[in-house]
């Protein structure tokens, strides 16, 4: 086979899975066919995969402008992937076509019907390039959920949510950001955006274990969280891959680390190792802990639809069903229950999520306020860039959505703190 087919036949077998049987890109199956890859291609698999289902809104809108005809799942795939690099990642036009065509033939497809369509989308790209999407084009799904949006936010998300991420990098101390070798946009004192993104984990730094990756929206809750102390028990009861408890080990505090997934803890303790640091690690459902060990802080990123993660997991709207909520709104009720049954008095919990919708931020922190009168939503106030920050604090809670902030793109986020007072 030849290679530029074969990688993109491996491309196409990937997205298909993803869309057909609700996967991710993190699914074991999918992650072997990734691996199998040389060095060189698996960028290419990488890039080509993600902006496929960032893009795929766009590109069915301009399939449906070229093909009247009902397509099968592979046809629209197949034609999905031929798009986004003719029209948006400017790969060579004949390269693509000629491979989309002999895909077409060996998944039995008409590939008449799709070299004959590519062709003409390529005479078109640079008009077709500005086509714009709708917030009525998104899945319906998701329409429901964000129905308290209001009209900029739309603007905002939908200008926003099929953009690359930018890489985000969170540092020890301040000591170690001033010593960077880098380019640096600072965020914070021991925070900032890479201005080169190329070969990030060749930089020295990051082999010596200076730094890791975490989004912006992700680091501010705790950046920004006074109560912590050498003399506190602390519980991250969902860790992998542990942005969030380096930011505590970084300070030398209490920490024991809890992640459910067992390959989700072998990649925080590859982490671990790399940044030199060292906590307790449990591989447990956090909801069926025991009660013998109560703590004074517990930090719960809790699973979620993840939608304010979508330029990182374009999947979510790529795949052909929605995230089932109901069970993600009953884990975290019981994530929240069991968390007030083990923490101390006067302690707290730091609920997160990686989704701005409502019925998974404000909403379940206010009905478990109304369940327990025995917690009180703490003050949200910031360290450092009030000026800069402020916008995402709202009634003590903080609320990102995929946005931009000093030119740089941010995840959508939620965290609240939550005091037990009696």
């Amino acid at each position: 086979m030849i290679k530029g087919v074969k990688i993109r036949f491996e491309i196409h077998n990937i997205l298909f899975s993803i869309y057909k049987f609700n996967r991710t890109l993190n699914y074991s199956s999918i992650k072997k066919q990734i691996n199998k890859q040389k060095k060189e291609d698996i960028a290419f698999l990488y890039n080509v995969t993600l902006n496929s289902m960032r893009l795929h809104l766009h590109c069915l809108k301009i399939i449906n402008k070229f093909v009247k005809k009902r397509l099968r799942d592979q046809e629209k795939i197949l034609l999905i992937s031929a798009i986004t690099q003719i029209i948006y990642l400017n790969f060579k036009e004949y390269a693509v076509i000629n491979c989309s065509v002999e895909i077409a033939k060996k998944l039995k497809l008409y590939p008449g019907l799709i070299n004959a369509t590519l062709k003409e989308i390529a005479k078109n790209k640079n008009v077709l390039k500005q086509i714009k999407i709708n917030f009525s084009d998104l899945p319906l799904w998701f329409q429901k959920k964000s129905r308290f949006m209001a009209n900029y936010e739309k603007k905002q998300f939908l200008e926003n949510f099929h953009k690359e991420p930018n890489i985000h990098i969170v540092f020890k101390d301040e000591e170690r950001l001033k010593k960077f070798e880098a380019k640096l946009f600072k965020t914070s004192l021991v925070s900032g955006f890479l201005l080169d993104e190329k070969n990030f984990q060749n930089i020295n730094s990051f082999v010596k274990g200076d730094w890791w990756v975490q989004d912006f929206s992700s680091f501010l809750p705790l950046y920004n969280f006074k109560k912590i102390n050498k003399n506190q028990l602390l519980l991250d009861a969902c860790a992998a891959p542990g942005g969030k408890s380096f930011q505590i080990l970084s300070k030398k505090f209490n920490i024991v680390l809890n992640d459910e997934n067992t390959n989700r803890i072998k990649t925080l303790k590859t982490n671990l190792k790399r940044l030199k640091l060292s906590a307790e690690i449990l591989n447990q459902d956090f909801i069926k802990f025991d009660n013998k060990r109560n703590y004074d802080i517990i930090i719960i990123d809790a699973p979620c639809s993840a939608v304010g993660t979508i330029r990182r997991n374009p999947e979510i709207f790529f795949k052909n069903k929605g995230p089932n909520f109901e069970k993600l709104l009953s884990i975290q009720e019981n994530m929240l229950a069991k968390a007030s049954s083990l923490l101390n008095m006067n302690g707290f919990i730091i609920y997160m999520t990686c989704s701005f919708l409502k019925i998974e931020t404000i909403n379940q922190v206010e009905k478990f306020l109304r369940l327990n009168n025995n917690f009180m939503l703490s003050n949200f106030e910031l360290k450092e860039n009030k000026n800069n920050y402020s916008k995402f604090i709202k009634n003590n809670f903080m609320i990102t959505m995929p946005d931009i902030i000093f030119d740089y793109k941010i995840d959508g986020y939620f965290a609240a703190f939550l005091k037990k007072i009696k």
